[in-house]
């Protein structure tokens, strides 16, 4: 088994745990809901990214994949001002990154959640018309570069693979689930 399978057999209860308790339809059923939901998902981001950016084993790798940007374009078109954006709550506490396998882990969590945005971005545009532009530049993600995304990370996370560190990188995982679990679904 790879770690990519691995990954995806060993994190499966938490990724529908997420998924069931997210409520997605109720998230995006109005500007207001899905400016909270925006708002929620900034402050997981702007935490991890600080965070994570420190220990990444690859740091320019790491920052072109960074959402935060993206989130506070998303909230400025929603009508949040650049001092309103910095001021929201932050996630905390964060799962610990001891190291650069464990920021893998982590990235494993929210670049699959990059992949999962583009059919949210769909329901978004359509119940609420939203596109890249006006509010959905989060859930666009990488646009067209998606996909090249997702393979290019699993590259770098098959060749990041051995006996040594996959436990560390699927517990990492699994930790980040349970934060961005408790974040994003709690009331704010």
């Amino acid at each position: 088994m790879t770690l990519l399978e691995r990954l995806r057999t060993e994190t499966r209860p938490a990724h529908d745990r997420i998924e069931k308790a997210m409520d997605l339809d109720r998230r995006i059923a109005s500007p207001d809901a899905y400016k909270s939901l925006l708002m929620r998902f900034y402050g997981f981001h702007r935490a991890w990214e600080g965070a994570a950016s420190r220990r990444a084993p690859d740091r320019a790798f790491f920052q072109s994949r960074c959402k935060t940007g993206l989130l506070a374009r998303d909230l400025n078109a929603l009508g949040l001002d650049a001092d309103a954006i910095i001021q929201l709550p932050q996630c905390h506490p964060l799962m610990p990154l001891p190291a650069p396998e464990a920021v893998l882990g982590s990235m494993y969590v929210v670049e699959g959640s990059t992949l999962g945005g583009s059919v949210i971005a769909k329901e978004v545009g359509r119940k609420l018309g939203f596109d890249g532009a006006s509010g959905c530049a989060y859930f666009r993600g990488y646009g067209r570069d998606t996909a090249a995304m997702w393979k290019s990370f699993g590259a770098v996370l098959l060749a990041a693979s051995s006996p040594e560190t996959d436990d560390l990188i699927v517990a990492s995982a699994q930790d980040t689930f349970t934060v961005m679990h408790d974040w994003l679904c709690e009331t704010p």
